[in-house]
């Protein structure tokens, strides 16, 4: 489970680079606001998969029954 453990720290990681970089974006007032919206989406599918992890690192039956049915 050690390896769920480096999988969800990265995931942290990666989520807080892809909100700072929106947080730049938008303080940019960058015209291409659809690049501030797809950072964000990004973001959002790490929290996602962050949680997706927490589950099967606690219990992978439920894991099966909320993701994979």
């Amino acid at each position: 489970m050690r390896d769920l453990q480096l999988l969800a720290d990265y995931l942290v990681r990666l989520r807080q680079e892809k909100l700072q970089l929106g947080h730049s974006q938008a303080l940019a007032d960058d015209p291409r606001i659809i690049h501030l919206v797809i950072t964000a989406h990004e973001a959002e599918l790490c929290s996602r998969i962050l949680a997706a992890v927490k589950v099967l690192e606690r219990d992978s039956g439920k894991f099966i029954q909320e993701y994979l049915s």
